[in-house]
C-alpha cells in the first residue's frame, strides 16, 4: 500500500522542468536541435542573450556577462529549460593603463615573461601567483585573487619588480 500512496503522491506533485547547465562565453553562438518545432520561448535575461528560433532549431548567442534561465517549449507540449551562464571575455596577462610593471591575470591564467639573464626569482608564497624559473624566462601562474610582487635579478644584480594582480 505505501508504493501506491507514493505513486499517487509523485503524480500529483507539478514539475517544473529541470534546467540543464550551459556555460558560454560573451559573442559565443550554439545552436540547439530539437526533434520538435519550437514554439514558446521565455528568458530571465533578454539583454544577456539573443534567442532566434527556427523551426526545430535554436541559435542562442550570449550578449552580455550574467546568468539567465531559458526555457524553450516544444509543439507536442514538452518544455525544456537551461541555466545559462555567460562569462566575461579577459584580456590575457593585459597591464594595468598607466602601470608599468604590473600584469593583470585572472586565476588559473598562465603568463611567460622574458627574462634575459636571469639568476634569481624572489617573490611572495601568498597563494596568490605561482612562479617557475625557465632559462631566459619566467612563468608565472595565477592560483588565487589578490596582490604578489615578484622580482627578477639578472646576473649582474639588477633588478625587475613586477606587481602581480589576479581576479577571481
Amino acid at each position: 500500500m505505501p508504493a501506491l500512496l507514493m505513486a499517487l503522491a509523485l503524480l500529483a506533485t507539478p514539475t517544473a522542468p529541470a534546467m540543464v547547465p550551459l556555460v558560454l562565453g560573451v559573442r559565443q553562438v550554439v545552436t540547439l536541435e530539437f526533434t520538435r518545432p519550437v514554439s514558446k520561448l521565455a528568458v530571465t535575461d533578454a539583454d544577456a542573450l539573443l534567442l532566434e528560433p527556427s523551426g526545430t532549431t535554436l541559435k542562442v548567442t550570449a550578449l552580455r556577462a550574467g546568468r539567465s534561465q531559458v526555457e524553450v517549449g516544444l509543439d507536442d507540449g514538452v518544455t525544456l529549460g537551461w541555466d545559462v551562464t555567460v562569462v566575461a571575455p579577459r584580456k590575457s596577462g593585459a597591464v594595468a593603463a598607466g602601470r608599468p610593471g604590473e600584469l593583470e591575470l585572472s586565476v588559473g591564467e598562465e603568463r611567460k615573461i622574458a627574462a634575459p639573464g636571469l639568476a634569481r626569482v624572489l617573490f611572495e608564497e601568498s597563494g596568490v601567483v605561482k612562479v617557475r624559473p625557465e632559462p631566459e624566462a619566467v612563468v608565472l601562474t595565477a592560483t588565487g585573487a589578490g596582490r604578489a610582487s615578484v622580482v627578477l635579478v639578472d646576473g649582474a644584480g639588477k633588478r625587475t619588480t613586477l606587481t602581480v594582480r589576479v581576479r577571481p
